[in-house]
């Protein structure tokens, strides 16, 4: 059986050739390796980013493929490291000896993993993720990131009553319950009625009842009429935007557009010591939210004055007097007075009056 070499040689090549086109094929359409850091010794939790040595961490390459790339965004690169350092973030697990650092270890403003886990990008004690559900009131281009503050509107304040259907207790003189609404002492059941006499009853062995001098009332205060409103968080941080399902269109020219749904709630980060006032006015007023220019800073926690009722009307009849007109002054025109006595002789001098004779 005889070979037919030039072919056999011809089939090698071009296997080789194949070969080796897939291989460059691969090396140039392939992502390039992804840079991940690891330990190089124990770290403990606790441990701030910036008080870190470089020595400690060491720079791995890392080829995953196109499936497999989404693990990236658990691991800590080396950029994630940088915007974390600036940002003060320090150590929450233990990281041990030849492992990657996790972004879920490190708390940090500057987490990349704070958007979907809210608590990674607190990095102060005295602050708390709280959910502000008002669809109607949040302006629909909010993103992650921005800074907004919130605000309570308060329609109507009532007073307490009695519960519906039983009427309130009449209290005696003095504010004490009716002598029938208590179980009392022979002693207590005197003690009340000398009190309702207006005189006091002392018995052995017992401190005379010291007369309290009733506090002065403030007077002058501003006169408040419903309705009220208040900011409660000057420059909250919006970590998370709940928005209804988005929705894709295609035009007839083949284009998509994307179009989000309405904003449901915000995830805002406010000072732990507003979330009492936060809570109660989301659930007894309106809450409502406004978008701040990038321009403000983050620490603008001034307190306000709030607004009422009152406070517009003010505004109304001060604006109303200052731009009426200036009414103009209307001058009238009065008789010249005409002078009394005889009236002028022929020649325009006054006559002469006949002297009487003697």
């Amino acid at each position: 059986m005889s070979i037919n070499r030039p072919l056999l040689i011809l089939g090698i090549l071009l296997a080789v050739i194949g070969a080796g086109a897939i291989f460059v094929l691969n090396t140039l359409l392939a992502p390039p390796p992804a840079l991940i850091l690891a330990a190089r010794e124990d770290i403990p939790a606790g441990t701030l980013l910036d008080e870190l040595p470089e020595a400690v961490l060491v720079t791995l390459p890392v080829q995953l493929g196109r499936e497999a790339r989404p693990l990236l965004r658990s691991l800590m690169q080396p950029e994630d490291l940088a915007a974390m350092r600036a940002a003060g973030g320090v150590l929450i697990q233990d990281v041990f000896q030849f492992e990657p650092i996790l972004l879920s270890s490190v708390v940090s403003a500057g987490n990349p993993a704070a958007v979907r886990v809210g608590r990674l990008g607190i990095d102060d004690p005295g602050l708390i993720v709280v959910v502000v559900s008002a669809p109607d009131a949040i302006p629909d281009s909010l993103t992650v990131g921005d800074r907004v503050d919130l605000a309570v509107a308060v329609d109507l304040i009532r007073d307490p009553v009695a519960p519906e259907g039983q009427e309130p207790a009449p209290a005696a003189p003095g504010g004490r319950l009716p002598l029938g609404a208590v179980s009392a002492s022979p002693q207590e059941l005197l003690q009340d009625l000398a009190e309702a006499a207006g005189a006091e009853v002392v018995f052995p062995g017992q401190t005379p009842t010291p007369t309290l001098t009733p506090t002065p009332t403030a007077t002058g205060a501003p006169a408040l009429r419903e309705p009220l409103a208040k900011v409660l968080v000057h420059g909250a941080r919006v970590v998370r935007v709940l928005r209804d399902r988005s929705v894709t269109a295609f035009s007839p020219g083949g284009e998509t557009a994307l179009a989000l749904g309405d904003i449901l709630a915000l995830e805002v980060v406010i000072p732990r010591d507003a979330f009492e006032m936060v809570a109660m006015a989301s659930r007894a007023g309106a809450l409502r939210v406004g978008l701040l220019s990038p321009l403000v800073e983050a620490s603008t926690s001034k307190p306000t004055l709030g607004a009422s009722l009152q406070d517009f009307l003010d505004i109304f009849y001060a604006d109303r007097e200052a731009m009426a007109p200036t009414p103009t002054a209307t001058l009238t025109a009065s008789p010249t007075p005409t002078p009394s006595g005889p009236p002028p002789g022929p020649t325009g001098t006054a006559a002469a009056s006949p002297t009487p004779e003697g």
